[in-house]
């Protein structure tokens, strides 16, 4: 029993830390209070995962723990202290030697990044992916599997509390973060497009799990109806977030989960459902899906579909592409070295000129590319097209892996995190521990495929 229960452990403090990231870390803003304790409780995971007797698979998952080392060696290289001759020199300082020279002309020993402090947060924050990393890396063939199950309940939570907000309206005290979209189902997150990012990736993940062996048939069909179930129900929560991206992402999500998990022969025989069920499916789930669309949209909660064709665009969809150029502007200043992780919101301010100034804000570029580029220059550009190419060239092994079992964990990994990194190029949703949590298991799953223990397990949810 003792043994038991040591075998479990890793996957128990993992499960406790995913809970408490689900609850305070929806947010992407420094300055939320809950980032505290999830901060402290992904630290405390840390020293507890190294005090467990469970050994970690490194070599598997060598890659996205190394890129990740990496991005922490790079922000933290923005924070060494440089000489005035060297940072003197530096692309886009001459504004701040100006300010200098007009007060005593002392010129002190200062760090490559203009926001120090914003960019201490930013590297405090990799402490979260780091320790979900560190215990993923711990886990089982199996347990890795029931990470699976544990997405999916992430999912249904955040899809209940979504509808408990609308339900609620604007003033629902569900809406637990201080910038938020009231009157959105942004669910555990402060942010829809965040929210749709999240819910597109529930499709492959409920395939996914509908695709696990198990030796009793008849749960194999209540599970697949299950699915099929919390899928339906997913749509119109989708569309009742008001995210454009995420409506996007959910119809191609759709069609590639059909595309990538078809059934297999031993499913044909037993847990797929039989020709004439099978039938039903193909006209009932559709129709079905249209009416609940048209439903939704009738009662005027398709906010996603409303904002979608509705012609005029948001003021933050308006300010996404009118300050693109500017953004550009700011990366060619200050090329090839960048202004630092976290900057971009004062420095942004810095360049605005008062033509375009409003009463709103935008503290993100909401590319992430733009940012990368803007914030950690050339580094940074490398860093990002090393972790792509990593990514490109697991899921095409992935998928020409056929004979392996752990191809559809693989597969599910590089859905996951290319839904993520999607939603990545018109907002910042990897800025939330939330979803840069997942993101880490995704990159977790991604790498199963090269474990010979994965295809030999066989107590699956």
């Amino acid at each position: 029993m003792m043994r038991h229960w040591r075998d479990q452990l890793d996957f128990l403090i993992l499960c406790a830390l995913l809970i408490l990231i689900a609850l305070g870390g929806g947010s992407a803003f420094a300055d939320t209070l809950s980032l505290i304790y999830v901060r402290l409780a992904a630290v405390a995971a840390l020293v507890a995962f190294a005090l467990t007797p469970a050994q970690a698979q490194w070599r598997t998952f060598c890659v996205p723990v190394i890129l990740l080392v990496l991005l922490a060696v790079l922000i933290t290289i923005q924070l060494v202290p440089l000489p005035p001759s060297i940072w003197s020199a530096l692309p886009g300082r001459a504004p701040y030697l100006e300010a200098a020279a007009g007060l005593d002309g002392i010129q002190p020993w200062r760090p490559l990044s203009l926001t120090p402090d914003l960019t201490v947060n930013s590297l405090v924050s990799l402490v979260v992916p780091a320790a979900v990393l560190v215990g993923f890396v711990k886990l089982t063939a199996d347990q890795r599997r029931w990470l699976v199950v544990a997405f999916i309940l992430l999912c249904i939570a955040s899809m209940a509390i979504g509808v408990a907000q609308v339900a609620g309206g604007k003033n629902s005290v569900l809406y637990t973060y201080k910038r938020t979209y009231e009157g959105t189902a942004v669910g555990l997150l402060a942010n829809r497009n965040h929210q749709g990012a999240l819910l597109a990736a529930l499709f492959p993940a409920l395939r996914v799990w509908t695709l696990f062996p198990v030796s009793d048939q008849r749960w194999a069909r209540r599970r697949f109806w299950l699915a099929v179930a919390i899928g339906i129900v997913a749509v119109p929560v989708l569309l009742a977030t008001g995210s454009r991206a995420g409506i996007l992402l959910g119809v191609a999500s759709l069609v590639v989960t059909l595309l990538l998990f078809a059934p297999n022969r031993a499913q044909r025989a037993g847990a797929w459902p039989s020709p004439l069920q099978a039938r039903a499916l193909q006209i009932g789930i559709p129709a079905l899906l249209v009416v609940l669309v048209l439903a939704t949209w009738w009662f005027g909660r398709a906010l996603s579909i409303q904002r979608l064709v509705g012609g005029a665009p948001s003021l933050e969809d308006d300010l996404r592409f009118r300050f693109a150029p500017l953004v550009v502007h700011i990366i060619e200043r200050t090329f090839p070295v960048g202004t630092g992780f976290g900057s971009f919101d004062p420095i942004f301010r810095q360049y605005e000129p008062d033509a375009i100034l409003i009463d709103s804000y935008f503290n993100h570029a909401h590319n992430e590319v733009l940012e990368i580029l803007l914030t950690a220059g050339a580094a940074g550009a490398v860093l990002l097209t090393l972790f792509v190419a990593w990514w490109v060239v697991s899921v095409i092994r992935a998928l020409r892996d056929t004979a392996n079992p752990a191809r559809r964990l693989a597969l599910l990994g590089g859905m996951v995190t290319g839904i993520l990194m999607a939603a990545s190029l018109v907002d910042y949703p990897l800025r939330t521990p939330l979803l840069g949590a997942w993101f880490a298991i995704g990159c977790g799953w991604l790498c199963v495929r090269n474990a010979d223990a994965v295809a030999k397990a066989t107590t699956l949810p």
